[in-house]
């Protein structure tokens, strides 16, 4: 199918592309407590993109039998298609990445239900009113890149998920606690989800209200991934091509504070998003964002690169029905060198913030988030006090990363973030108490 469509492609246009993607997964689900389903997803789909009279054109499909009619459509959109401002790459040397392992691709059905009910089991033990979820799926992938510029490869890749959420309604309001780990790689230490899960729920027991004002505020390493999307905001290339980007043109500028420094590492052993090559054919690398709070570089594809005069960054990401445009694949935030415990006891009173709802509605543009805490805690004299319920944050992201109080040494990750607790002086809550 690739060879037929770019055989035809190469007919019509002045340069095309062709990707292929195969993919099957098996996710395991439980829902309130019991095992919902077990079914198996597979996905086969090629897309085109195509130069033609120097637009460009992209059309996808998941019906291999009409090769032609694909090429006919990516033809037709390049005539509404933008200018395309690069080549196609040739073959370059791809760097080795961990990005498959066969643990996965042999991880039995089976041995999903089992864990899945364990870990249940375990919070049911300690709490009977608490409903639990479980999600553990795995999926294995096959992409193909082939363009006429010469270059043909082809990488393999794995994908876990193992999920542990907790839910307990009381006295009119509801308790979500979760835990649990994405990779390229087996990961399966339910003990250890289940560990935090039932240490959560045991800490919100008591509840407390909030304290309105601007307080200090302890972000665990999965709180402070929603504050490094914004960052990912502003660095995204076609944001700052359309002059979106609140970093537009502060390049070698300090933008945050000195104890701050940011990489987007495609090359990561297992990482999440990690990847020998990008959407494009570009060797995978590592980018240094901001480096000591300095902004060094852009996430940049090849069109937005072309658009800006800049040199892409291998940052390209697809779907088989979109594509490609620049996005960040591991992002990491380098540690500092405070312990959890010592960031935690330097908070006279304030707030431990583990997971928050509402991002999406933020104004990310501008670096500004209003969000509620989902899963927070009263700090007093260096100890957790108890829950926090109908509360929210406020503030402004690159303020924050401006006043950091403390970066914790230890980085965990949560799906694409790599991250430690980071601790931030004078966050605005409010409290509905």
């Amino acid at each position: 199918m690739v060879e037929r469509v770019l055989e035809l492609a190469r007919a019509r246009a002045d340069a095309a592309e062709v990707h292929r993607l195969r993919s099957e997964s098996r996710p395991v689900q439980f829902d309130n407590n019991l095992l919902k389903y077990v079914h198996t997803k597979s996905a086969r789909a090629v897309s085109l993109r195509v130069i033609c009279g120097g637009r460009l054109g992209f059309a996808s499909t998941t019906d291999l039998s009409q090769p032609e009619r694909l090429v006919e459509q990516a033809i037709e959109s390049a005539q509404f298609g933008q200018e395309a401002r690069f080549a196609f790459p040739a073959a370059a040397q791809c760097p080795t990445v961990a990005v498959y392992d066969p643990h996965v691709a042999d991880f039995p059905v089976e041995r999903g239900i089992e864990l899945g009910r364990d870990g249940i089991g375990r919070v049911r033990a300690e709490f009977d009113d608490v409903q639990c979820q479980v999600e553990i799926s795995k999926c294995v992938s096959s992409e193909r890149l082939a363009n006429t510029s010469g270059l043909d490869i082809e990488q393999a890749t794995t994908s876990f998920v193992c999920y542990l959420t907790a839910v307990r309604v009381r006295d009119g309001g509801i308790l979500w606690v979760g835990e649990g780990e994405s990779s390229r790689s087996l990961t399966t230490d339910m003990e250890r989800y289940t560990d935090k899960v039932i240490a959560d729920v045991r800490r919100a027991e008591t509840e407390c209200a909030a304290p309105a004002g601007a307080w200090p505020v302890l972000f665990t390493a999965r709180g402070v991934g929603l504050l490094l999307e914004f960052l990912e905001a502003a660095v995204n290339g076609k944001l700052v091509q359309k002059g979106a980007s609140p970093l537009v043109g502060r390049l070698g500028e300090q933008v945050l504070g000195s104890e701050v420094t940011l990489h987007d590492d495609a090359t990561r052993t297992f990482g999440d998003a990690s990847t020998a090559w990008d959407a494009e054919g570009l060797p995978a690398r590592s980018t240094v964002l901001f480096e000591n709070g300095v902004l060094r570089s852009y996430l940049f594809d090849l069109q937005t690169a072309g658009m800006l005069d800049a040199e892409p960054t291998a940052s390209a990401a697809r779907s088989f029905a979109t594509a490609p445009r620049p996005d960040a694949t591991n992002v990491v935030l380098a540690p500092g060198s405070e312990s959890f415990e010592s960031l935690l006891a330097g908070i006279d009173r304030g707030l431990l913030v583990d997971e928050v709802i509402g991002g999406g509605q933020s104004n990310v543009l501008a670096g500004e988030f209003s969000v509620n805490v989902g899963l927070g805690f009263l700090v007093e004299s260096g100890e957790i006090v108890g829950r926090v319920k109908d509360c929210m944050i406020a503030g402004n992201v690159f303020e924050l990363f401006q006043r950091v109080r403390g970066m914790g040494s230890e980085q965990e990750t949560h799906g694409a973030i790599v991250a430690p607790p980071v601790c931030f002086d004078a966050v605005h809550v409010t409290s509905g108490a």
